[in-house]
């Protein structure tokens, strides 16, 4: 082998820089998404309304129909959980660098979280449009017309619990492989992807009582404790986004 081609084997230093500072620039935009993105989830949240029981058509379509911000919200939710994704994308890119199960499950990671934004655009606008536009129907017509507009409604709302029940089967997913992706490699603490890899599984058999009972109490149940652990996931994983951009 010649001193030329000896040369040859390898990154070059040039190239492992530009790695290295595309890295730091994915990661600093993964690391300000999710804060920005949980932010905004959280604000929404608030706005969202919520009194009424979700199952309790009636009642929810009639506290839906008196929202002015009832489109807005939803579609401040759909822009919090894109930011959220475009964090976790980040941080799969960055995993997926690495060889062996490390890097696939990251992989993996990475297009179930591109999943999750695109049934979660659905759902909002199922939920932010269309039910919005059916539960005003069913509010302004005629009592002649009145059951068969809220069972259009009703028919609405189903396809937004459906959509609901796949968007939590995706994020369940997605956490699962990009925590399971930190627990096989070295990038980030194994601790956190314990975490991610435990929201995760949380997040499937919340789907599943999702798909079969709708917003129901039991739902809610099985899904709380995934949703406190996922956000902790978050919000860890963005200060290691961070703490990695500032070396």
């Amino acid at each position: 082998m010649s001193k030329s081609q000896a040369g040859d084997v390898g990154p070059r230093p040039t190239q492992v820089q530009t790695e290295v500072g595309e890295d730091r620039s994915l990661l600093r935009l993964g690391a300000v998404s999710i804060v920005v993105g949980l932010v905004l989830q959280f604000v929404m949240g608030l706005l969202h309304p919520s009194r009424a029981d979700p199952n309790d058509s009636a009642a929810a379509f009639a506290e839906y129909a008196r929202s002015d911000a009832w489109t807005a919200v939803h579609m401040g939710q759909f822009v919090g959980t894109l930011l959220i994704v475009i964090g976790l994308v980040a941080a799969s890119r960055h995993l997926a660098r690495q060889v062996d199960g490390a890097g696939a499950a990251a992989v993996v990671a990475g297009l179930a979280a591109v999943l999750v934004a695109a049934v979660f655009a659905v759902q909002m606008a199922v939920d932010g449009v269309a039910l919005k536009g059916a539960v005003d129907t069913w509010v302004g017509a005629a009592e002649a017309d009145r059951q068969a507009a809220l069972l259009a409604a009703e028919a609405v709302r189903w396809t937004e619990k459906g959509l609901s029940a796949f968007f939590q089967l995706l994020n369940g997913v997605t956490l699962l492989m990009v925590g399971l992706a930190m627990v096989l490699g070295r990038l980030f603490p194994r601790w956190l992807g314990w975490v991610g890899v435990i929201a995760g599984l949380g997040e499937l058999p919340g789907s599943v009582v999702v798909a079969y009972t709708g917003f129901s109490p039991t739902a809610a149940l099985v899904l709380q404790p995934a949703a406190v652990l996922g956000a902790v996931y978050l919000i860890g994983t963005r200060w290691s986004c961070g703490a990695k951009d500032e070396r």
